[in-house]
């Protein structure tokens, strides 16, 4: 049983980063549950009696809370799903105790290079908008319990959220159950505020270099653009990044991994909404190998617009993606998340079941033509966080050079110019 909210980091109000994860956090704990007003431990409580713990998750495009029950309990775990959803205590000390842990958890991020790669990527690529905005102390510190009761009031709404039930649980009853714990809902006003779009507003460098003393390894990330899922080619797309970083047998991970020796591995990952999307790439190396493995990044990312996959190489990742789509659906749990991720990116019901036969369709020619289409040199974005003597700089106008110490994600040069 899954509730999603349409609550994501994306809406995140500007100078307030780190807002939606809060409110997804503090959902589960406490709610106005049968009248009065029920603690985080008392919820804790009544979920685990009913046989599993009430999950309350935020990511970039939505907040999920959910729960796996026995069939019999369902009635019982919509209750504490629906008061947690709607009702909400927000507690000032709950929200205190949340962005204590959130900055413990910041200040230990900002010692691992790869994930101060990752925030650079990100906010390098997108600009300072919702979808470059990075949790910064500063962020962090600005939140009070009025931000996050408006926050919910703005975006917990019935119109802009979604129940999930997969199970042994017929049509007419899951309608039932619905009606029962969320037909009530009122609306807070006539529509759902506009979801924020997604507009890449890529400014200043093309790579930044984080100086961090005394790291080992470095974290090297190539951010580039990718399709909505509104767009002809989204699913060129899909194969053309399975092609270049979605696996052992992918051709990052080849020329970096398998053929140089320089890290265990290139992990891909990528979001779209409706109308854009990103696509990044990530390699942990020792600090001395970071400008050969960014030098191979990007090569590796051009030479598909040039070289199209083979028979054999396409017809591989293409049996990679379709196998990782029906791993999801071999439990109720990954039924619903599937389920709530689709529905948050804005595709239509109907792209599940043409999946496999878009995946299939998609030719040598296609990956070829997105590439060449969408990662272009000029648009191509690096970061690189480690020991600035081994990661190196280059004196050409598009490449930045910071201290761990004086980055800053609220300036247009990441504190740079300190």
């Amino acid at each position: 049983a899954t509730v999603a909210l349409r609550a994501g980091a994306q809406a995140d109000p500007p100078g307030r980063a780190g807002l939606a994860a809060a409110t997804a956090a503090l959902l589960a704990r406490g709610a106005w549950l049968g009248g009065r007003a029920v603690d985080g431990s008392a919820i804790a409580r009544a979920a685990e009696a009913l046989g599993s713990p009430l999950e309350a998750v935020g990511g970039r495009q939505l907040a999920r809370l959910s729960m796996t029950v026995t069939p019999p309990r369902l009635d019982a775990a919509l209750a504490l799903l629906a008061a947690a959803a709607r009702r909400p205590l927000l507690a000032a000390d709950d929200l205190e105790q949340w962005c204590q842990q959130a900055l413990d958890d910041l200040r230990i991020a900002r010692s691992d290079p790869g994930a101060v790669a990752a925030a650079v990527a990100r906010r390098l690529f997108w600009g300072p908008g919702g979808h470059g905005a990075v949790v910064t102390e500063a962020s962090l510190q600005r939140l009070r319990r009025a931000d996050v009761q408006t926050f919910h009031r703005r975006w917990a709404r019935p119109d802009a959220s979604l129940v999930v039930l997969a199970g042994d649980v017929a049509p007419g009853a899951a309608r039932a159950l619905a009606e029962r714990h969320f037909g009530g809902w009122p609306r807070p006003g006539p529509t759902a505020a506009p979801w924020p779009l997604a507009v890449a507003a890529p400014a200043g460098p093309r790579r930044v270099f984080v100086d961090m003393p005394g790291a080992s390894q470095s974290g090297v990330v190539l951010a580039a653009p990718f399709a909505g899922t509104a767009a002809a080619d989204h699913r060129a797309g899909e194969v053309a990044a399975a092609v270049l970083g979605g696996g052992y047998s992918a051709r990052l991970n080849q020329a970096i991994r398998i053929r140089a020796g320089l890290s265990y591995g290139v992990f891909g990952a990528g979001e779209s909404d409706p109308e854009a999307g990103w696509w990044s790439a990530t390699a942990m190396t020792e600090a001395a190998n970071a400008p050969r493995v960014l030098q191979l990044l990007r090569d590796e990312t051009l030479r598909l617009g040039a070289e199209p996959p083979q028979t054999d190489e396409l017809a591989a990742r293409r049996a990679a993606l379709l196998g990782g789509f029906a791993r999801r659906w071999q439990t109720t749990a990954g039924i619903a998340a599937a389920l709530c991720e689709h529905w948050a990116a804005g595709r239509r019901w109907a792209a599940l079941a043409t999946y496999a036969g878009e995946v299939q369709a998609v030719t040598a020619a296609d990956v070829r033509d997105f590439a060449r289409g969408h990662w272009r040199a000029d648009a191509l974005r690096f970061a690189v966080a480690g020991r600035r003597a081994d990661a190196g700089t280059a004196a050409d106008g598009h490449t930045l050079t910071v201290s761990i110490d004086d980055l800053d994600f609220d300036r247009p040069d990441f504190g740079a110019g300190r």
